[in-house]
């Protein structure tokens, strides 16, 4: 039932799990800069730099996925990706318009965190809200035009509006969660255990809008790819959601513990170690979801699109 890809649909795949991951720098750490940073100049060096690498990956990615398709096109080996007169004809299509907006997306992304980086490093304390209020302008505009480009492209292109913003606030309110997952990692190191605990919790209540946004847009996302629900068990694309939603419900299990259990502890350094520990359980499962995802997008389809 399941295919195993091609070489060029792992390639593809790979892209397409490296695009992802890049989006999900750029939503998640402009947001834990924003709203969950402690201020110092040392914590948004890192959530910038953690931006600016994700950004320079997702760039890269959306240039090679666009060669590994002139690539498949042909179909004639590694030097059929370099056939200039098939990539300007695939310029002009749905996929040409997706590479241009998500190469605009990373791009800006990227620069501004190289420029927001650089005077970050010139400051001799933390930055004031006007650096903040920037950077969210910014960071915004990036990810418009990424969030734009799943309108677009791949199986989301024949759907109905309602379905590709559906998918679109999935995706984002996913990328913003996950995304976050790294710089509170980097923040559950702090020695102020009090700071610590604030932090997370804010988090913890800002998730619940994210959460809410995700499974509301999932929904929706499901009522139009699945014509019924026995689909779920007799097609490739039933079952690896079935896959992920197990995912899902898991991470959403280690979140809840976190919110419920750990952070309301986090006054002793072994608690805080837990919480650490439970943080890269999340990103292990955040991982798995996304390649999962990667593999729905890339490799499988609905059944009738």
């Amino acid at each position: 039932m399941f295919s195993f890809p091609t070489t060029w649909e792992f390639a593809s795949l790979v892209c397409k799990l490296f695009l992802y991951f890049g989006a999900a720098s750029i939503a998640g750490g402009s947001l834990c800069l924003w709203l969950y940073s402690d201020g110092s100049r040392r914590m948004v060096e890192r959530n910038l730099l953690y931006i600016m690498l994700g950004s320079l990956l997702g760039f890269q990615a959306v240039i090679a996925n666009f060669l590994i398709q002139i690539g498949l096109v042909n179909d004639d080996g590694l030097i059929a990706m370099f056939d200039w007169t098939m990539a300007s004809l695939l310029l002009d299509t749905a996929l040409g318009d997706m590479s241009v907006a998500r190469l605009l997306g990373f791009g800006i992304a990227f620069v501004a965190s190289l420029r927001l980086l650089r005077t970050t490093r010139q400051l001799t304390r933390g930055p004031g809200q006007t650096f903040y209020r920037l950077q969210m302008l910014v960071y915004s505009l990036a990810l418009l035009l990424l969030a734009f480009s799943f309108r677009v492209g791949g199986h989301n292109s024949v759907l109905p509006l309602t379905s590709q913003v559906a998918i679109t606030i999935h995706f984002m309110a996913f990328a913003l969660w996950i995304g976050s997952l790294y710089p509170l990692l980097m923040s559950s190191g702090s020695d102020d255990l009090a700071s610590l605990q604030l932090t997370m919790k804010r988090f913890g209540d800002g998730a619940i809008a994210i959460v809410v946004a995700l499974l509301a847009a999932g929904s929706l996302m499901l009522w139009e790819l699945l014509d019924s629900w026995q689909e779920f068990i007799t097609s490739a694309y039933g079952i690896a959601l079935l896959i992920k939603f197990s995912l899902v419900l898991a991470i959403l299990g280690v979140a809840a513990i976190n919110r419920l259990v750990l952070v309301p502890r986090l006054n002793r350094e072994a608690n805080a170690g837990k919480l650490r520990t439970s943080i890269r359980q999340e990103m292990g499962l955040a991982i798995a979801i996304l390649m999962t995802t990667s593999y729905l997008s890339t490799i499988i389809g609905p059944v009738d699109h």
